[in-house]
């Protein structure tokens, strides 16, 4: 696949920008997301200066939504039944910069009826920058 040229930077091959249904995403990103061959989504953001703290660094509040909505996506695209979240529990283990490319892997734990559990990280040139588990309830769509 050829590799996606947005003019600030070349978004990484088989991945598409995702705009998604949420309409915090549009303040919170842009995203990005791939299908891999096993039918796994990861999803990806590139950090731009409107993401960052006072230090320049990757705003920890940006890292938690960012992980927060990979999560969900990851569950509402393996079981095709929208959730919301009950409880997330997150672990700082290093810093990201403006023009770094982050991919959220996520692996759901476990499900039931009304439950999802999912865990992940973050990474950065393939090193693990957060840790992430959380608790979803599937919802009804709204009509």
């Amino acid at each position: 696949m050829k590799k996606q040229d947005t003019g600030e930077f070349i978004i990484p091959d088989g991945f598409e920008r995702s705009d998604g249904q949420a309409p915090f995403g549009s303040h919170s990103g842009p995203y990005y997301q791939k299908i891999t061959s096993e039918n796994k989504l990861i999803r990806a953001l590139h950090v731009k200066p409107y993401h960052l703290n006072s230090m320049r660094f990757l705003h920890g509040g940006m890292l938690m939504t960012f992980a927060d909505a990979a999560m969900a996506s990851v569950i509402i695209h393996e079981t095709d039944r929208p959730c919301v979240t009950l409880k997330m529990n997150s672990e700082f283990l290093s810093a990201a910069l403006e023009g770094d490319w982050i991919e959220a892997h996520v692996d759901i734990v476990r499900t039931t009826k009304t439950i999802a559990f999912a865990r992940g990280g973050l990474m950065v040139r393939g090193k693990m920058i957060f840790k992430c588990d959380g608790v979803f309830h599937f919802v009804r769509k709204k009509s």
